[in-house]
């Protein structure tokens, strides 16, 4: 109840400031701010490429990050879980990987952080609740400073109780920004702060099929474990001083007493990265029938964690020219070369062990802000000493820009990686492995067509994939050279506001393998639903059905002690259509979103399972409030 009622509050609380805003008198005298209509943010590694803030209705519903506008995960049945994706994908990271991925879709990293360009301060607020004492809280915010100082932050907490025992997960993200550009334009100081927290209490799953007896709650099904816990903790810290180099010209529209721009066309910077990473389980009453080789009387546990320092040269080059009036002229070419030293202190279990990397890599792509409808990018990273060594992802892709008859391009990739820590070495009583094992092999190449105008978009990709690693006890992998096709088509397609959006992913395997063990052979998201603009336009609203379906999903088992996804050699699931309705509108800058999950388990088959004995949710009830300032 005190749940309903905080809601109650913040909804008071915003229509309050409202109303305020609304019966403050205009002052004629006073200059119009300036418009956020040309707000925008963009990704550290792409500045040119620039995204306008979503302010729209567009896939509000889906507010759980498994669920998403691309390919999908599922996790270990509850909000903020352990999750592993419903296709397969290329993992296109390189350097050290300790293992223990499982939270790595909820965390912010450095390549996801969004950097905004802003005339005044932009800030937005998301409060989600939901049944079973499941709540989420979001919230960005960013601010510019005469153009000299750029700054912001941008948070996620997720608290769900879940709905069988010992089921809670309680997860803290969190990363702010600060960039200072000097006023000749030469010299700029970037600063990143990255925090992630996730404390996820472990079941194990369920000891029975729920969905074939009768109970009058979940909380009375039995679970593998009663008291187990997960805590994982990251603190980064990036810190990037440039240089730049480049032509002075004076601005057209501009007089010889105005002070020379500068338009930079070298740029040369040092990266400093600080990374503190932290896994420990606990579990004080475990089972010995579930921990088999790992258990011990009193506590199974399992501590690992270690600290990075890595300092990184970067030599980054663009080509620009100057026009006739003036003004600068994009070309189609940026290149970037890159060489970086990185040094690990390793714990694990009391046991330490020191690492290092030593890399050089480089970029040559395409420049989004020129007219060039040829689009490209080739980009490579060699580990050249250390625990990666001999590591390499080559990564390419190019194509054409038609206009309004779509974009076309093809991709292709190489990569050689080392497997996951854990898996080659791990120290603790009463276990202990070291394993040399062969690196991870994967070679993929495919094409892709979109258009945005048409709202058809469709992709293929071919994988060749070997060693693939399973278990980490003793380093199981599987040896066995994977190949399989991995076919996508989607529209997105509207009938005066009636919108048919589809996406459809098929995975045709052309041998067994740990692959087609784990991922579904089918699975397909759909949604209809009528969006339209009402009372001259005050109100905005979009309402209708999502739709997901897995054939053939023979959904791995998540392991909590190592962290793991594995596949299971047991009869596949039962699967069904999971249906959800939706209600999504707009009230000037407030955004709310009314949903109701898992519609299906009311009729038909009773419920289904999100990974190996993690049943999902039943049928569930949300609430989200999303609130733009100063739009």
């Amino acid at each position: 109840m005190r749940y309903w009622r905080s809601l109650f509050c913040f909804l008071l609380f915003i229509a309050s400031l409202h109303v305020a805003a609304q019966k403050l008198p205009a002052d004629s005298t006073k200059p119009k701010k300036p418009s956020t209509r040309n707000d925008t943010w963009h990704h550290d590694h792409e500045p040119e490429t620039a995204f306008v803030i979503d302010s729209t209705l567009t896939n509000l519903e889906e507010y759980n990050v498994v669920q998403r506008n691309g390919k999908e995960y599922t996790h270990a049945g509850n909000t903020g879980s352990a999750a592993f994706p419903l296709v397969y994908e290329v993992n296109r990271t390189s350097g050290f990987n300790l293992g223990y991925n499982q939270f790595d879709i909820y965390r912010y990293v450095k390549d996801s952080v969004k950097y905004y360009e802003v005339v005044r301060p932009y800030a937005e607020l998301t409060m989600l609740i939901g049944l079973r004492n499941e709540q989420m809280f979001m919230g960005r915010f960013a601010n510019q400073h005469k153009k000299i100082i750029r700054y912001g932050v941008d948070f996620r907490r997720i608290f769900s109780k879940g709905g069988y025992t010992n089921q809670r997960v309680n997860s803290n993200c969190f990363n702010a920004y600060g960039i200072y550009s000097s006023k000749n334009g030469h010299w700029k100081v970037q600063a990143d702060f990255i925090f992630n927290a996730f404390k996820a209490q472990e079941n194990g799953g369920v000891t029975a099929d729920v969905f074939d007896t009768v109970l009058f709650r979940p909380l009375l099904a039995p679970v593998n474990l009663e008291v187990a816990e997960n805590n994982y903790r990251q603190i980064d810290f990036h810190l990037k001083s440039s240089y730049t180099i480049g032509k002075k010209y004076q601005p057209q529209g501009t007089d010889s007493t105005t002070p020379k721009a500068l338009m930079p066309w070298l740029t040369i910077s040092h990266h400093l990265n600080v990374e503190n990473n932290k896994v420990s389980f606990r579990d004080r009453k475990p089972d010995a029938d579930y921990y088999g080789g790992f258990y011990l009387p009193d506590s199974v546990f399992n501590d690992i964690g270690y600290t990075k320092l890595s300092n990184a040269v970067e030599v980054e080059y663009r080509w620009r020219g100057l026009g006739a009036d003036s003004s600068i002229k994009e070309k189609n070419l940026l290149a970037k070369a890159e060489a970086g030293y990185d040094y690990y202190w390793v714990e694990q279990n009391l046991f330490q062990r020191n690492l290092s990397n030593l890399y050089v890599g480089g970029v040559v792509r395409s420049n989004s802000a020129s007219e060039s409808k040829l689009l490209y990018r080739f980009a490579a990273r060699y580990y050249m000493a250390g625990w990666n060594r001999n590591d390499l992802l080559a990564d390419a892709n190019a194509g054409y820009d038609f206009g309004k008859w779509g974009i076309l391009t093809a991709n292709f990739a190489l990569q050689w990686k080392e497997m996951p820590y854990v898996f080659e070495r791990y120290t603790s009583h009463p276990l202990e492995w070291t394993a040399e094992l062969p690196k991870m092999r994967t070679t993929t190449f495919g094409g892709k067509y979109q258009n945005t105008k048409w709202g058809v978009f469709a992709d293929v990709n071919y994988f060749n994939v070997k060693n693939v690693p399973i278990y980490p006890l003793g380093g199981v992998i599987d040896q066995r050279a994977q190949n399989f096709i991995v076919y996508h088509a989607a529209n997105r397609h509207a009938i005066k506001g009636l919108h048919f959006d589809n996406d459809i992913w098929f995975t045709q395997f052309t041998n067994a393998g740990v692959i087609k063990e784990s991922y579904p052979l089918l699975f397909t998201r759909h949604s209809v639903y009528y969006e339209r603009r009402v009372f001259k336009g005050a109100l905005w609203l979009s309402t209708g059905f999502d739709v997901r379906f897995r054939f053939q999903n023979n959904a791995p088992y998540y392991d909590p002690l190592m962290g793991v996804f594995y596949p299971v050699n047991v009869a596949a699931r039962r699967t069904f259509p999971v249906l959800d309705f939706f209600l999504n509108f707009k009230i000037k800058t407030v955004r709310v979103m009314l949903k109701v999950d898992n519609i299906s388990s009311m009729f038909g088959t009773k419920g289904y399972y999100m990974s190996y004995l993690y049943p999902a949710q039943n049928l569930s009830f949300r609430v989200g409030i999303t609130w733009r300032f100063f739009e």
